[in-house]
């Protein structure tokens, strides 16, 4: 099931969808600045939403990479993924003129905040799944190079 959802957060499809959510709801919430406004500050929103989920996975996966101890990456993939984020999306909203920023950026704050968490969870689970292989064919070689020796 984990492996299922790290491959859908993995998904340009699932960057699609949740791009679409967000960009809709960015219109919406930007309606009082007109039509021609708030269409044009929705599909900004969907394209750097779905920018953001298939550049984050990589941005995670590259900076939960740099840390010696996978716990380490984590964190780091953490904090650089929602900096980064954060920073693009209020930047960009700040250029083009988002009335309603904060109100923009409001319903997607939690789902961005546990796209960051999960999702180096998920690194980290699968680096402990394999460190735990890797571990279990050391202890078989060791077993097969100590019936030699004996």
């Amino acid at each position: 099931m984990f492996d299922r959802l790290r491959r859908l957060m993995d998904s340009p499809l699932g960057a699609i969808l949740g791009g679409a959510f967000y960009g809709s709801w960015a219109t919406f919430a930007n309606w009082s600045a007109g039509v021609h406004a708030a269409a044009r500050i929705g599909f900004i929103h969907f394209l750097m939403s779905t920018g953001l989920t298939l550049a984050g996975v990589a941005i995670m996966n590259r900076l939960y990479h740099l840390a010696r101890r996978p716990r380490n990456g984590a964190i780091i993939a953490f904090c650089g993924s929602m900096a980064c984020t954060y920073t693009l999306l209020i930047g960009v909203h700040s250029l083009i003129g988002t009335p309603h920023i904060l109100l923009t950026l409001a319903p997607g704050f939690i789902p961005t905040v546990s796209f960051c968490v999960v999702y180096p969870l998920l690194l980290l689970r699968h680096a402990r799944q394999n460190q735990g292989t890797h571990r279990d064919d050391a202890m078989e070689v060791d077993h097969e190079v100590a019936s030699v020796i004996r």
